[in-house]
């Protein structure tokens, strides 16, 4: 899960302390610098790290409108949960990196959805047989493995 926020980092270069953060974790994990909300997609947890690049960009957009003198970068990072800027990044290599973020997370072996942490299901009859993310393809694979 990530969560994008504002963020107006002290202690670092005045050039370098306004960032659109995406804190790997959720919001337990953001950095505690964190602006008021202001821009949809701001404040929201992602379960895909693609949706979440996506909304902090066109945060970081809105914001440089709102004040063209900022200079406003976009980071990802974990803090582990202490305290810990993290360094700006290219849009390009944002996107890359949220792309292998998202082929590396544990997806539905029926439908190809991300598993949400707390939500996987298994087949009572064959917990081996996979993971999936509702009943409802669960119950379709075991459909599919009777007949």
């Amino acid at each position: 899960m990530w969560f994008v926020s504002r963020q107006c980092y002290w202690g670092v270069d005045p050039d370098e302390a306004h960032v659109v953060e995406i804190a790997a974790g959720g919001l337990d994990y953001a950095n505690p610098d964190m602006l008021v909300e202001k821009y949809a997609g701001e404040g929201q947890e992602y379960e895909d790290p693609r949706e979440a690049v996506e909304a902090a960009i066109e945060i970081a957009k809105l914001w440089k409108s709102d004040n063209p003198k900022l200079n406003i970068g976009i980071a990802h990072g974990f803090t582990g949960g202490c305290t810990m800027p993290f360094e700006a990044s290219e849009i390009k290599d944002l996107r890359k990196w949220a792309q292998e973020a998202y082929n590396n997370l544990p997806k539905c072996d029926r439908c190809g959805e991300i598993l949400k942490k707390n939500s996987t299901y298994f087949l009572v009859d064959d917990p081996d047989a996979g993971s999936f993310c509702s009943e409802s393809c669960a119950e379709g694979s075991q459909e599919e493995i009777n007949a």
